[in-house]
């Protein structure tokens, strides 16, 4: 069963005035405007309340409290006073408790809300809250005996090591799931089955024509998997595997048989000649082509470099290609390296290798995420986690990948581990750079509007009951100050919850660059997984990596969200195993 979450769940005012009887101590409390330079707050306290209360409409006087907050601060104030807003607080003893927060307008609306796991607080940030009566409800998500104590001020917004953001329900809506099919086995001359009965860790780019490409992988030695829509979605026309001869793939799906598929990657360039990218126990094969997906071009060895890992491919102009790989180096600590190649020929060849760090001495990366290019001004930029897992690193060049400088996103304390798994950069058309990255609890985002140099306090992005634990993120640049953010989402505490019900959730900010963000979000699918989610690779117990590591979002010519990833739940895959699914956006706002 879907657990609605609470965020933006809208309550009939009928309902708001029976859970007036589920008061708090206090049950009601007046907060003004405070005089110039100073701050006002009014609080209250609650409970004890015991239950597993996802839904807002199932409270009751045991598992929820509610207190009637009248607020008398003029819009006046704010106009005089730009950096206050007002903020509303619930505090309790132990994370083994957790309470919601939301607050509610006179019409049953929720103008903000908070909602997270693993913490003993929720503080939702509702801004320049006009005057007006509102109803704080605290919801006890799972709670048992336990009491709260709450607080709404008006104050100048905090500086804190992460930000906060002001949460808003999403009016997005997505179509229908659509599994992308695929050969179930591919059998050979003598027999033998040559291809994994998979397809995960999918990638999504479109070209100028609207045209989508979507690649996943079989795995080792299984190769990936291409499909096509020219149809804005309706449809997809597998394409085969352009891996499937390592030297000189011809035509698209050569035998069907791939020999890469460890990893994949996408690119398209303005004039359509599309990328794909396999990883293989060698090298990585570089597939190009110059007419939509119908014949391929392939180099086996586009990493000349030895023990290659996780590449990610990104185009500039209509023949660079850049290619970034993770060079393991020898079986010693700090000899990991991350280069980036280009190519000046669609990807035939890579005469240009640049190391962006360098072995033994400075910065050792740990995982490594994707790169991008800024097609305004050709800036080059990845972004990976260092090797102690805990420091987010964005890596820029602005001489067409020959020189790299090294720029710090955020750093937690140690022992906190980032690498959830890939830390993920975009631009939009204004050149504002994002990462977004995971502690394996929430999914953050931070910002950058001079190129990397400074960066806003990441922001919580996951809100909500039915996203109590986010993993796997990725972003995807819009318009100016606009992104899409994807991620597998699910109501257990952790990731390691063997009854883990997971959607993936979509969420949309188009003030992104703003010290107070305002982001929405909203199921974008049925639960594709039941069970633990590992991102922890090779050290994952079996049975636990069923979708691989990460998925990825676009964003289509229109500003809409598209979607694929993987799912195993509604597989047609005769074993069970994941295979790909796409969603598109078909209404609500976008980031065009």
């Amino acid at each position: 069963m879907k657990i609605r979450k609470c965020t933006g769940f809208t309550l009939a005012l009928p309902i708001l005035v029976a859970l007036s009887a589920f008061a708090s101590t206090p049950s009601s409390g007046t907060l003004n405007a405070p005089a110039a330079g100073q701050i006002n707050s009014v609080s209250w306290s609650g409970g004890p309340l015991s239950g597993a209360t996802a839904d807002p409409a199932a409270c009751t006087g045991v598992n929820c409290d509610t207190f009637v907050l009248t607020v008398n601060v003029p819009s006046t104030f704010y106009s005089s006073n730009p950096s206050y807003a007002v903020h509303v607080r619930i505090d309790w003893a132990s994370n083994t408790n957790d309470f919601d927060l939301n607050v509610n307008d006179a019409s049953g609306n929720t103008v903000c809300s908070s909602g997270q796991g693993q913490t003993n607080f929720e503080d939702a940030d509702c801004g320049p809250l006009p005057s007006g009566t509102y109803t704080v409800q605290v919801v006890g998500f799972t709670v048992v005996n336990a009491t709260y104590s709450g607080a709404a001020t008006v104050a100048p917004e905090p500086a804190a090591a992460t930000g906060t953001a002001r949460y808003k329900k999403s009016n997005m809506t997505f179509s229908a799931p659509l599994e992308l099919q695929r050969p179930n086995n591919i059998v050979n001359s003598s027999g033998n089955i040559v291809s994994s009965d998979q397809d995960v860790e999918p990638r999504i780019i479109h070209d100028a024509l609207g045209n989508y490409y979507v690649a996943a992988i079989e795995g080792v030695p299984g190769g990936i998997d291409v499909w096509k829509s020219a149809d804005a979605g309706a449809s997809f026309a597998y394409l085969g595997q352009p891996d499937g001869i390592q030297i000189g793939s011809a035509a698209a799906g050569v035998d069907g048989v791939g020999l890469g598929g460890g990893d994949e990657d996408l690119a398209v360039s303005p004039a359509g000649v599309v990328y794909a990218s396999s990883l293989w126990l060698g090298s990585a094969t570089q597939s190009t082509s110059f007419n939509g997906g119908t014949v391929w071009v392939s180099n086996p060895v586009s990493s000349d470099l030895p023990l290659v890992d996780r590449q990610w491919i990104a185009a500039h102009g209509n023949k660079e290609l850049y290619l970034t790989t993770k060079q393991l180096g020898a079986d010693l600590d700090g000899t990991v390296t991350l280069f980036v190649a280009k190519s000046f020929d669609n990807g035939i060849t890579f005469p240009q290798v640049s190391p962006v760090t360098t072995p033994e001495v400075g910065v050792q990366p740990g995982d490594q995420g994707n790169i991008i290019v800024d097609q305004n001004n050709g800036n080059v930029y990845t972004v990976f986690i260092d090797s102690h897992g805990n420091i987010v690193w964005l890596a820029r060049s602005t001489d067409g990948g020959v020189t790299w400088i090294l720029k710090q996103v955020f750093a937690a304390p140690a022992g906190v581990n980032l690498a959830n798994i890939f830390p993920i950069v975009a631009v939009d058309t204004a050149s504002n750079v994002y990462v977004t990255f995971s502690n394996g609890t929430n999914v953050f985002l931070a910002a950058s509007k001079d190129q990397g140099a400074t960066w806003t306090a990441p922001v919580r992005v996951n809100n909500g009951a039915g996203t109590k634990t986010a993993i796997g993120a990725w972003i995807s640049g819009g318009g100016a100050g606009s992104v899409d953010i994807a991620w597998w989402g699910t109501s257990a505490g952790n990731a390691n919850d063997p009854n883990a019900q997971w959607n993936v959730f979509s969420a949309q900010s188009r003030n992104a660059t703003s010290a107070v963000p305002t982001i929405t979000q909203t199921a974008a699918t049925p639960v594709i997984h039941v069970g633990p989610i590992c991102n922890q690779g090779l050290a994952c117990a079996s049975g636990t990596r069923n979708l691989a590591e990460y998925f990825a979002i676009d964003v289509g010519l229109n500003g809409e969200s598209l979607i694929v990833y993987p799912d195993d739940k509604n597989t047609s895959s005769p074993s069970g195993a994941a295979r790909t699914f796409f969603v598109k956006q078909t209404g609500g706002s976008t980031v065009k």
